[in-house]
C-alpha cells in the first residue's frame, strides 16, 4: 500500500498527513460530511494506509447517497432475503441504554463504547423494517478481546477461566457491572430473552476451558447483542450481524468462522466480500471508483 501511495501521490509513507486523503477523491466531500453527521470517533490511525476505518469509508461512502439497487441485490444474495436499504450509518453506536455499556444516551469523549462500522437500514419484501450490521476488516489478524478478563478490578477471574462457571452463571461475568459504571451491560440478558438462556445462544460453545468470549469472540458477541437488541426494542423487525472483509485477509475468515460455530442454526452470521461491493459499484456506475479501489486495495473486480 505504500507503493500504491508512491504512484498515487509519489510519498511512501505510511501515514497521510489528514485521514481524508486516503478517500476516493470524488467522494471525498462525502466522506468528511458522514463523519461529521454520524460522529464518527475517528481511530488513532485513520490516515494509515491500512487503515479498516478508511477501507469502511472508502467502501460505502458511494451509497451514502443515490441508487442502492446494485447494492441490495449482492446483500439480497448474502442473506437470502430480498432487502431494500433505505440509508447507511457509519461507526454506529447505539443509545447508552440498549447494551447498557455508557452512562448516558451518547459516550462521552473518554468513554469506550461498542460501534458498529456499518449499518444498513432498510425494508424487506414483506414490509418489515430490516437492519444489516457489518464489522469491517481490512488487514487485521482478528477481533478485539475482552478488556474485564485481565482487569484489576475483577474480582472473578474464575469466572474468565471456565467457560462451563461463565455459563452456569453469566451475571458473575465482571463485563455485567464494571466498576464505576451506573449501568449493567445488558449481553447476557438480551441473549437470554433471545434464546431463554445464554447457553442456549450459544449451543456450539464448548464448557471446557476458558469463557468463549474472553477471547476474540468478544468483539462479533457484542455486536450481535446489538442486532438482538434492535429486534427486542421493536426498532426493527429483523437484524443480522455480518462479516465485510478483505478478500484475501485468511486470518480473519478463520476467525469469522470460529465465531459462526457457536451459534445456532437460526442465527446467520452473513459474509459479504469487499470485492462484491467493487461489483456492485461497476453495475451502478462507479466504475472509475471501482477501479481506484481495485488498486488501491489491491482487490479483484469482476
Amino acid at each position: 500500500m505504500c507503493e500504491w501511495r508512491r504512484r498515487h501521490d509519489g510519498s511512501r509513507h505510511p501515514i497521510f498527513t489528514n485521514w481524508s486523503d486516503g478517500i476516493f477523491p470524488a467522494f471525498r466531500d462525502d466522506a468528511v460530511l458522514a463523519v461529521a453527521e454520524d460522529e464518527v470517533r475517528l481511530h488513532k490511525y485513520a490516515a494509515a494506509v491500512t487503515s479498516s476505518q478508511a477501507f469502511a469509508l472508502n467502501l460505502f461512502i458511494p451509497w451514502r447517497r443515490g441508487s442502492r439497487a446494485a447494492l441490495d441485490a449482492r446483500l439480497t444474495n448474502a442473506l437470502g432475503e430480498p432487502i431494500t436499504i433505505d440509508r447507511l450509518t457509519f461507526e454506529w453506536v447505539p443509545a447508552g441504554g440498549l447494551l447498557g455499556e455508557i452512562d448516558a444516551d451518547r459516550p462521552r469523549p473518554d468513554e469506550p463504547a461498542t460501534a458498529v462500522d456499518i449499518v444498513l437500514w432498510g425494508g424487506a419484501r414483506d414490509g418489515a423494517r430490516v437492519a444489516l450490521l457489518l464489522e469491517v476488516k481490512l488487514g487485521e489478524g482478528g477481533f478485539t478481546t475482552c478488556g474485564g478478563r485481565d482487569s484489576p478490578s475483577n474480582r472473578r477471574p474464575d469466572v474468565c477461566a471456565s467457560a462451563d462457571v461463565f455459563f452456569r452463571d453469566p451475571s458473575a461475568c465482571y463485563l455485567q457491572h464494571p466498576r464505576g459504571k451506573t449501568r449493567d451491560r445488558r449481553y447476557w440478558d438480551i441473549f437470554a430473552s433471545s434464546s431463554g438462556s445464554v447457553r442456549s445462544a450459544f449451543p456450539g460453545a464448548s464448557n471446557d476451558g476458558p469463557c468463549p468470549f474472553a477471547g476474540q469472540n468478544q468483539q462479533p458477541m457484542r455486536n450481535l447483542a446489538i442486532s438482538h437488541a434492535l429486534v427486542q426494542e421493536k426498532i426493527v423487525d429483523r437484524a443480522w450481524f455480518g462479516l465485510c472483509a478483505h478478500d484475501d485477509n485468511p486470518d480473519v475468515a478463520a476467525q469469522w468462522a470460529a465465531w459462526r460455530s457457536l451459534l445456532p442454526s437460526t442465527d446467520a452470521a452473513p459474509v459479504i466480500r469487499a470485492s462484491e461491493i467493487l461489483a456492485a459499484g461497476c453495475d451502478a456506475g462507479h466504475q472509475v471508483w471501482a477501479h481506484w479501489m481495485a488498486d488501491r486495495y489491491r482487490l479483484s473486480l469482476p
